[in-house]
């Protein structure tokens, strides 16, 4: 996926750049993984759990290599005085032809720029790459307490098709669900 770098004003005034991101971004999306997974429990990991190691950063990096360089999968930033504050992945739910019409994605949005539309902007871009692209439905799960995150994906035309009981364990012992929603593109 390659999207060409572009500079917006988002609603606050504050400057911001939005770009597709491969494997030369991979120690500050692991960084921003980490910031935003400490922020929330709404994230699939905790921040202590995204790896650190040259191991885990060449892990990263070859994974991101093979979206930056796969035409129908990628990952979008926004960027704020060169950090990631917003990130959303389009990845194919399968290689094979049964699903090639179907996509999944995963976003995340620093805390301290909630409020911002930047969700919005990061899944709007998505949609537009998932049609472009070919995909057919886009697919989602979000844990069933981020009331934020669901109002938004409603509002972005998503609709539930299903609940996953106890998906996600906290370290605190509460136990969430997850809901599936999907959009058909």
């Amino acid at each position: 996926m390659h999207l060409e770098s572009e500079q917006f004003t988002c609603g606050n005034g504050i400057e911001l750049n939005i770009s597709s991101i491969g494997s030369s971004y991979t120690e500050e999306f692991l960084d921003f993984m980490r910031q935003v997974s400490n922020e929330t429990h709404f994230m699939s990991r905790y921040g202590d759990e995204i790896g650190q190691s040259k191991n885990d950063i060449l892990a990263e990096q070859e994974r991101q290599s093979i979206l930056e360089n796969d035409e129908r999968q990628g990952m979008i930033s926004i960027f704020h005085e060169g950090r990631i504050i917003g990130n959303i992945a389009i990845r194919s739910v399968g290689k094979g032809r049964k699903t090639a019409h179907r996509c999944n994605v995963g976003l995340a949005v620093k805390k301290e720029f909630y409020g911002y539309g930047l969700g919005t902007i990061l899944m709007e871009r998505a949609i537009e790459f998932a049609k472009d692209v070919g995909y057919e439905y886009m697919e989602l799960g979000v844990l069933s307490d981020n009331m934020p995150a669901r109002g938004l994906y409603k509002k972005m035309g998503f609709v539930e098709c299903g609940r996953f009981p106890d998906a996600f364990r906290l370290d605190t012992g509460e136990s969430i669900d997850e809901i599936l929603m999907y959009k058909r593109l």
